[in-house]
């Protein structure tokens, strides 16, 4: 009794808090960001949570996230629970066949926003269970009058040219991450203008003979944005690569460069869309879900034979179609293609991937605002720098419950 008692008074304060109704937060419209920069996967107002306001203040809160339970079934390689197309390049994942249930994309957010006269301060706080069924942080930051500082999507990122597709994190060569870091926003009538020092993560390889080479970073990551509406958007990257090692005598820099743009052409009940990443040094912001395929990734930089640091090119490009059949009914189709420039002659370097492309097509419908149910064929064609090649298909099923 004396428990159940504790459990009254402790949910008491929840009660009046969500008794009092606002409705701060304005509604998001489907393919508009959200405070994240993530555009709407359905209809309107999945991204408007009830809110509530804290008493006496001008803060209200609001809870959200969604439920996604996924039905995988593997033809040739076993791709993982959330899917990476790189888990094709280790023939310890082929399979004659393999079905896999999971609920690992499953969200949990929590923001506020508070009030001062005209002026707005937001914070964001969002978690999931990929890859390995544990809480992983995905996003946590404040932001105020166009200052951000936290954890969030890269500044060199867009979602305007990126398909709505089943698989978590969109078509492979589409770049993403989620860095710490410090931004300033400015808007001006359509247009978008956005700088930010981001926390470099990178990987170095070593051919030469110091051993592993011994990272160093000096300095963040510089990235500046435009977008246009949410017609088109570029942004560029500037990094710094270093080693500093006394054991081996590595004192090696590189600067590492890039471009990245996206742009949606609406054709009535059809989008086309295209994605370009080129420059050199930017494995990073491939973020491959999950890390582990990182390994068949190339690096951002290696030691050559020489001990020069050098960076690796890439280039990567992406078109797809949207087409909305009805106000319920939807598809995708596209196909994306990534290449990594590595010494063809380097025996660390054999098992990496040298080209990969991703295909796709779905069939998706919105059963309401909050409920989506979906079909995705995908297929990958890897090949890897010792000239191997692989393919693998995959059917992915999911239910999807937004709250």
């Amino acid at each position: 009794m004396q428990a159940k008692k504790t459990l009254m008074l402790a949910l008491l304060p929840a009660g009046f808090l969500a008794a009092q109704s606002s409705s701060a937060f304005d509604v998001v419209e489907a393919g508009q960001p959200v405070v994240t920069g993530e555009p709407s996967r359905v209809g309107a107002p999945w991204n408007h949570r009830s809110t509530f306001n804290i008493p006496g203040t001008n803060t209200d809160v609001a809870f959200g996230g969604y439920v996604k339970f996924d039905a995988l079934y593997d033809f040739d390689y076993d791709l993982g629970e959330i899917t990476d197309p790189l888990a094709a390049a280790s023939e310890a994942n082929a399979t004659d066949g393999k079905t896999t249930f999971t609920a690992q994309e499953t969200r949990l957010n929590f923001r506020t926003q508070t009030r001062f006269g005209d002026e707005v301060l937001k914070t964001y706080v969002e978690g999931h269970f990929a890859p390995d069924n544990k809480f992983n942080l995905r996003h946590a930051y404040g932001e105020y009058n166009g200052f951000l500082a936290g954890q969030t999507w890269t500044n060199a990122m867009f979602f305007l040219g990126t398909p709505r597709i089943l698989k978590l994190g969109g078509p492979i060569g589409y770049a993403t991450g989620r860095p710490e870091q410090v931004r300033y926003t400015y808007q001006s009538g359509a247009n978008t203008f956005a700088v930010a020092l981001e926390n470099p993560e990178s990987s170095i390889s070593d051919l030469g003979p110091g051993g592993a080479a011994d990272e160093n970073t000096e300095l963040p990551d510089l990235t500046m944005r435009y977008r246009y509406k949410r017609n088109f958007g570029i942004s560029g990257v500037v990094r710094q690569f270093s080693t500093d090692s006394a054991v081996s005598g590595q004192d090696e820099s590189a600067t590492g460069y890039g471009v990245i743009a996206q742009a949606a052409l609406p054709m009535g009940s059809t989008t086309l869309k295209g994605n370009m990443m080129v420059g050199s040094g930017l494995g990073g912001y491939l973020d491959y879900v999950p890390a582990s395929g990182a390994k068949f990734r190339a690096p951002d930089a290696y030691l050559d034979a020489d001990g020069n640091l050098e960076t690796v090119d890439l280039q990567s490009f992406g078109v797809s179609l949207d087409h909305q059949w009805n106000d319920a009914w939807m598809s995708s189709i596209g196909t994306s293609v990534v290449s990594q420039d590595l010494p063809d002659d380097a025996p660390a370097f054999q098992g990496m991937t040298d080209t990969v492309q991703f295909s796709h097509v779905n069939l998706i419908w919105d059963v309401n605002s909050r409920m989506t149910v979906g079909l995705e064929y995908q297929y990958v064609d890897l090949e890897k720098i010792s000239g191997d090649e692989v393919d693998a298909s995959r059917l992915q099923a999911s239910a999807q419950f937004h709250f």
